[in-house]
């Protein structure tokens, strides 16, 4: 690549960048983020991680069309479910594909391709860090959501735990609650409930 030219404080200050104008709760958790590079979520298995990944697509589909790739579970029953409980309808810009990273890497570099990619579940792409920070930067302007299991709080398997120290959004589901952590927002970590009354009752905040 050579050496680049250095930036002065004024290219730096007077920068533009294209944001996902998040509103509300939405906008308090995670502020206002840019629309590429990677975020990441991780759960436990019954945590809320699918429905709060499809009240998330949901959300963004409002702004930019949304491709979820579910390499793990495809078109299912359990997906069908997530999507009644997130209140996806066919009136979303959310379109589900189950396809491997190279048929995806084909299908977003057609023209007008979606910018928000869905990558569930980071286990299935097969990915080492190398093919990860390649496939990251063929698509630069593209905003890649991967998702992830646990080990107890942290994310399970190497890539993963790489992963979410380079992702700007890191989401940890829990008990029906995500906890963001987010470059974007004014407190840099917050929490949204997925499911209020099964959060109350695993989180002991049952009145």
């Amino acid at each position: 690549m050579g050496i680049q030219r250095a930036l002065t404080a004024e290219n730096v200050l007077t920068a533009r960048f294209r944001g996902l104008e998040f509103e509300g709760e939405w906008q308090r958790v995670f502020g206002t983020p840019e629309r590429r590079h990677s975020w990441i979520i991780w759960g436990q298995s019954g945590s809320g991680k699918t429905t709060f990944n499809m009240k998330l697509a949901k959300y963004i589909s409002q702004l930019e069309p949304v491709l979820y790739n579910s390499m793990e579970e495809g078109l299912s029953v359990s997906i069908q479910n997530a999507y009644h409980r997130a209140g996806i309808t066919s009136r979303d810009r959310v379109h589900l594909v189950s396809e491997t990273m190279s048929d995806l890497g084909r299908r977003l570099a057609r023209k007008k391709s979606p910018s928000v990619v869905f990558i569930d579940s980071i286990k299935y792409t097969r990915f080492r860090w190398a093919d990860y920070e390649k496939f990251k930067a063929r698509f630069p302007n593209k905003l890649l959501i991967w998702v992830g299991h646990a080990t107890g709080k942290e994310p399970k398997g190497a890539l993963a735990e790489d992963i979410r120290y380079d992702s700007f959004v890191k989401i940890y589901t829990e008990g029906f609650r995500a906890f963001v952590t987010s470059r974007f927002s004014e407190s840099g970590e917050a929490y949204m409930d997925i499911w209020s009354q099964g959060a109350d009752r695993y989180f002991g905040e049952v009145k």
